[in-house]
């Protein structure tokens, strides 16, 4: 597991969160004054996030792993949903999205953590 791809993906993933989440607030940030909006901003970060997570790139990755199947059934519905959301502009599917990417980013990161397995090396002396 490369921590520093993780720290990147987890950034990229909570400024999407907190950008969408700001719509939901109303906190009237510039540029973010709807659903719409926070599903755009939320869509424009996750693709960063998948880009900077690498996915599939580690030597672990089955289609028959539960995890691989989570994550992929989470994207389905986040794609879908952001995608009605972007014609139907209702927070409903700001709601889903969010909470599909967040899903998302927990299911990956775990899988990337069980991926990496423990880690045998020289044993500290006490």
């Amino acid at each position: 597991m490369n921590v520093w791809r993780e720290a990147r993906a987890t950034v990229f993933t909570g400024l999407g969160l907190l950008l969408a989440f700001s719509v939901t607030q109303g906190w009237g940030w510039p540029l973010l004054s709807g659903p719409r909006a926070g599903i755009l901003a939320l869509g424009l970060f996750g693709v960063f996030a998948c880009a900077s997570s690498g996915m599939g790139s580690e030597a672990g990755f089955s289609w028959q792993n539960p995890l691989v199947l989570t994550a992929t059934t989470a994207g389905i519905v986040l794609v879908v949903a952001g995608v009605i959301g972007l014609f139907a502009n209702s927070m409903d599917y700001l709601y889903v999205t969010m909470l599909m990417a967040f899903v998302l980013w927990l299911v990956a990161t775990a899988r990337h953590i069980f991926a990496a397995g423990p880690r045998h090396g020289p044993v500290p002396a006490a």
